[in-house]
């Protein structure tokens, strides 16, 4: 492929295009008052939004202006028969044309090549759609962090696509974690068509993410530490068949089933059984703690799906947490069983890491004095895996 005659066609397109774009912008913006509209939006995220520089802020609303006007069905159909558009010289109008028959949308992706400088293979995470994107920021991204996935707006040029606009590179977010979110602000989703429509409808939830991309994954030894979680219509519940692998507890209409040698930190590996509900849900805070879930269950002749239901990063769980103002119940039976176990208790001891946890994010992310012994006494985690965690994260930020 030659890549220097399609990264002079993508300079060539950003030279011609950046005027261009820039006097659509101001002309929406007060048009449609699409300036008021994500001023008023950030003001009402102020306790997110407003944790990023002024700098960064500005870069967004001309993103979010912009994709308002070439996303799919933007403003861009009704733009062209005005007056002011029409007037413009025929090149100019002729572009503004080719944009509204290819959309610019807002996508996520992962890299999978480098093939040349500022060029990146790279795979929609939702649709699996491949495309080349041309991308400098992208390369800037790489520079400052180890980004797993990556946030923006691309357009076609006819020979690769192009970034317009800040790019977020997440450390921790992917896939689940984004579906998950959408989930969370719109209970109706439930397809990757169903958010894909979203993210073109309300872009500014999705641009609050970038206050979390540079947070990273949490880690335990060689486990990352996420919530797996899945549930399933069940009515064949006998107890004496759970209790060779599985220490089992009762409270109220629940049965919990831990999985013995991994029923504690950092596995918490462990099904539930409704008998009112007739549900089973697995849950657990590790892939490898799931994946043995599923074993212990084939061993049992239950059959459940393979791929879990949720899959969330605990920085994902932070940002909902900080964005909605609440946390999302995963797994809602986990308070019947936090008192009066035989062995150490495990919902206490998550509630301390995971406040640990959200004391070192704000730290990191605040860049501020991390003051490990002070976390620990106030959040009571436990001190070994508190400094197994933080010496993890500080790996992966270079320090």
């Amino acid at each position: 492929m030659d890549y220097a005659t399609i990264k002079a066609k993508c300079q060539q397109v950003s030279t011609f295009s950046e005027p261009i774009l820039t006097q659509l912008m101001y002309y929406a913006a007060e048009r449609n008052k699409l300036s008021q509209r994500f001023d008023n939006l950030a003001k009402k995220n102020k306790h997110v939004f407003g944790r990023l520089d002024k700098s960064n802020q500005a870069m967004f609303k001309t993103q979010y202006i912009i994709h308002e006007v070439l996303k799919d069905g933007g403003l861009i159909h009704k733009y062209l028969n005005h007056s002011a558009i029409k007037v413009l010289p025929q090149k100019e109008y002729d572009y503004l044309q080719q944009q509204a028959s290819t959309p610019w949308k807002f996508t996520y992706w992962s890299i999978r090549s480098n093939p040349s400088p500022d060029f990146f293979e790279s795979v929609d995470i939702f649709t699996g759609e491949e495309f080349l994107l041309y991308s400098p920021g992208a390369s800037r991204t790489l520079q400052e962090m180890n980004a797993i996935t990556f946030g923006g707006l691309i357009s076609s040029n006819g020979a690769c696509y192009q970034s317009y606009g800040p790019l977020m590179g997440f450390k921790s977010f992917q896939a689940d974690d984004i579906f998950y979110y959408a989930g969370e602000l719109d209970d109706t989703i439930e397809s990757v068509e169903d958010l894909t429509a979203y993210i073109n409808e309300d872009l500014f939830s999705f641009l609050l993410l970038s206050v979390f991309s540079g947070t990273p994954m949490v880690r335990h030894q060689e486990h990352e530490i996420l919530n797996v979680v899945s549930s399933m219509d069940f009515t064949d519940f006998k107890m004496e068949q759970w209790q060779e692998d599985f220490r089992v507890e009762y409270s109220g209409t629940v049965f919990k089933m831990s999985l013995k040698g991994l029923e504690s930190f950092p596995h918490f590996a462990c099904a539930y059984f409704d008998e009112q509900l007739e549900e089973l849900l697995l849950s657990a805070m590790t892939d490898y703690g799931y994946n043995k879930l599923i074993e212990a269950m084939v061993k049992l002749n239950i059959e459940v799906p393979k791929d879990p239901d949720i899959r969330l990063h605990l920085s994902m769980g932070t940002a909902i947490n900080d964005i909605m103002g609440y946390e999302s119940e995963l797994v809602p039976y986990e308070e019947l069983f936090s008192q009066d176990s035989d062995t150490e208790e495990q919902s206490p001891e998550l509630e301390a890491i995971n406040s640990f946890l959200a004391l070192l994010m704000l730290a990191i992310n605040a860049k501020g004095k991390v003051d490990l012994d002070a976390m620990i006494a106030q959040t009571g985690a436990d001190p070994q895996a508190a400094k197994s965690i933080y010496e993890d994260m500080m790996k992966k930020l270079g320090k």
